[in-house]
């Protein structure tokens, strides 16, 4: 045992109930129901699901249904058309005309420029073959089809790019889950810190007060004193000095004891005066009643989120690897298709209007300029730096321990020192009012004491306050503050989802959401259609 902290026994994932705080209790109950940090990590978590759906989703065939009407009409002129030229008569006619026409455009360009006769020739017969020559070919009719059918396809998954890329999801969702926890670990320890504050802001406005009431007592002595002609006017003003210095405190104090009460209510997803009433009466600081079990630091720290989220993510990195890698090797897919098809609506749905096609087929990338494996190399780098993320969060994780025990320890020793010299401060004010008031001392030595006084006490309450603070971070720091028993706000991460659970209705009510701003969430329900209670963090 180092400092109130035994190896042993322990119950880190309720660890607030050490404080012995029926207040404290019931405001970590509160945040874990209502914390909007907490329930967006649980939409996140959804998020991930989802995405693993889709991954696993790509081992399965696909199916597609398909369609379709089509009007045409080929041209006489085209590819399809009669390859043979015209007849004689029809190249006659052609010739004599476009010789007529010929000769006619010369003249014209004769005269329009005279001295070009001797290219007026040519030039006009290359004007006069530019000019389309009519086809007398028939016209193709026009045709109809009918076409209707369905499309499957399967990717076989022979070299394992689709399963790992399922492990990847899978790695993916359960970081989620450990990210959950990280959020759910440092909720608790601020809920509980920030409860702290209002405890020790209160007692420190206590003491500040019964500070008041004392100097308020010295400068009515030496009022007292200077009526009789006893005393002095300048003892007087220095006991009004004092006391108006320790008064000042009192604002700052008030306005901080209001801000960490705020601070709680949106810890709690309330308004921010929403504890106002609640906590506006003071309490002791919470303290844990004697020696403090935290288990064997090196297991319990397994315990951490972050580390977990770490692994976790790590093994996603290590499995796209492999995602990569499949790209190097021949995809095979079964592939098929079944249809009907006909050039009259009368005949679309008779058996001799059936068309099929199906049998395998392979796609392999031979070369693609060095793509595939420079992208192999560069998910193997992201896996190295992940790995390196990995020892980054355990050394981080084992030095947040070490320093959060010292911290504790050192704290209760300045605490302790801290009240020896508050109780012999107390006696050194009562004395030397008494030697004050048998003229045997200066009234110089009365300020002295009292500031001295206030000054302690003030650094008594905040190391008192500050003690149960660190023991909330030695127990952050081991990871405590969740079970996979306890699932704070399930019901958003089991509520019904609308395009699984009803995928026809969603489909024929054209794909409607319900967006959060148009209605809440529902609860989860059990497979008895009951609703469920919730697991909440007691």
């Amino acid at each position: 045992a180092e400092g109130g902290l035994a190896e042993g026994k322990a119950n880190p994932a309720e660890w607030w109930h050490v404080f012995d705080d029926e207040t404290l209790t019931n405001l970590v109950r509160e945040a874990a129901e209502g914390n909007l940090d907490l329930r967006m990590s649980v939409m996140r978590i959804r998020q991930a699901r989802a995405l693993r759906g889709i991954a696993v989703g790509e081992l399965a065939p696909s199916l597609s249904g398909q369609g379709s009407y089509e009007r045409s009409k080929a041209s006489a002129n085209g590819l399809l058309a009669d390859l043979a030229g015209p007849g004689r008569g029809e190249q006659f006619g052609q010739t004599v005309t476009r010789g007529i026409t010929t000769g006619a455009v010369a003249e014209g360009l004769g005269a329009i420029s005279p001295g070009m006769e001797a290219v007026a020739s040519p030039l006009a017969s290359g004007l006069v073959g530019l000019l389309p020559t009519r086809t007398k070919r028939p016209h193709p009719p026009e045709t109809n089809l009918f076409a209707t059918g369905f499309d499957a396809s399967w990717e076989i998954d022979v070299f394992g790019g689709l399963r790992r890329n399922v492990q990847a999801a899978d790695a993916g969702l359960d970081a989620a889950f450990e990210d959950y926890h990280d959020v759910l670990v440092s909720l608790l320890a601020e809920v509980a810190a920030s409860y702290i504050d209002v405890r020790s802001l209160q007692a420190e406005i206590a003491a500040t007060e019964q500070n008041i009431r004392l100097q308020n007592e010295t400068l009515s002595l030496t009022q007292a004193r200077l009526r009789y002609q006893l005393g002095s006017d300048l003892e007087v003003r220095q006991a009004e000095t004092n006391l108006a210095t320790t008064e000042s405190q009192l604002p700052t104090l008030k306005a901080a004891l209001t801000a960490a009460i705020y601070r709680l209510g949106v810890l709690l997803g309330k308004e921010p005066a929403a504890l106002i009433d609640e906590l506006v009466m003071p309490a002791d600081i919470p303290q844990p009643a004697g020696e403090t079990f935290v288990g064997v630091p090196a297991d319990i720290i397994r315990r951490r989120p972050d580390i977990r989220a770490a692994e976790r993510r790590l093994a996603a990195a290590t499995a796209s690897i492999g995602v990569a890698a499949a790209d190097l090797y021949p995809r095979f897919t079964l592939s098929g298709t079944f249809g009907l098809q006909s050039a009259s609506f009368n005949h679309a749905l008779d058996r001799n209007s059936a068309t099929y096609a199906f049998g395998p087929a392979f796609r392999w990338n031979i070369f693609d300029g060095l793509r595939n494996l420079n992208r192999i190399a560069a998910q193997e780098a992201v896996t190295h730096e992940t790995y390196v993320a990995y020892e980054q969060t355990v050394l981080l994780a084992l030095q947040e321990v070490e320093t959060a025990m010292v911290n504790y320890k050192r704290e209760q020793d300045r605490r302790d020192a801290l009240l020896r010299g508050t109780q012999a401060s107390r006696e050194t004010v009562r004395l030397a009012k008494k030697r004050y008031e048998d003229g045997l001392t200066d009234f110089q030595d009365v300020v002295d004491a009292e500031r001295s006084l206030v000054n302690l006490e003030t650094a008594l309450v905040r190391s008192q306050g500050q003690v149960a603070i660190d023991l909330v971070a030695v127990y952050k720091a081991l990871g405590g503050g969740w079970s996979p028993d306890v699932v704070p706000q399930c019901e958003y991460l089991d509520a019904p989802s609308e395009p699984l659970d009803h995928p026809l209705r969603y489909f024929f009510t054209g794909g409607k959401n319900a967006l959060p701003w148009e209605a809440p969430m529902p609860a989860a329900v059990n497979s008895d259609g009951e609703s469920q209670p919730d697991q909440k963090a007691e």
